[in-house]
């Protein structure tokens, strides 16, 4: 019995130190490409808003036109979501002529995220996104 509860502890630390290894030498994830359409754009916006790598897509209206150009999207963050139950809804502004694109408004869940938004926690946010959208290749 004595020598259970001492293999105990000791096999919980070797059992560790592979996890340790595994995440210092993993690669840095790949950079993403700078999205050139509005609908990517917008699909880029919800994906950092939401911190999630996929995103299941239902419809997708684009705008790239009008001014200011804009691109409006169902999404689901869960990717065996069937058609019907892909309701969530974002809605994306870009400045007109920029190159690379630049969000000025995003709106999600009935919030709009702005530069100029009076609450500090929607600036905040949309200056996240915007920096975000800077740092792409």
């Amino acid at each position: 019995m004595k020598r259970l509860l001492i293999t105990i502890p000791i096999l919980s630390v070797f059992a560790a130190m592979p996890v340790h290894a595994q995440q210092a030498a993993a690669p840095s994830a790949p950079a993403q490409t700078r999205p050139t359409t509005v609908e990517d754009a917008c699909l880029f916006v919800a994906k950092s808003m939401l911190m999630v790598n996929d995103l299941k897509v239902g419809v997708v209206q684009a705008f790239p036109e009008l001014d200011p150009p804009g691109a409006r999207l169902t999404y689901s963050t869960r990717m065996d979501s069937e058609p019907q139950q892909i309701s969530d809804e974002i809605e994306c502004q870009f400045e007109r002529g920029a190159e690379p694109l630049q969000v000025t408004r995003f709106c999600m869940d009935s919030t709009c995220y702005a530069g100029n938004s009076e609450e500090p926690e929607e600036r905040r946010r949309f200056d996240e996104i915007r920096a975000l959208m800077q740092r792409l290749n």
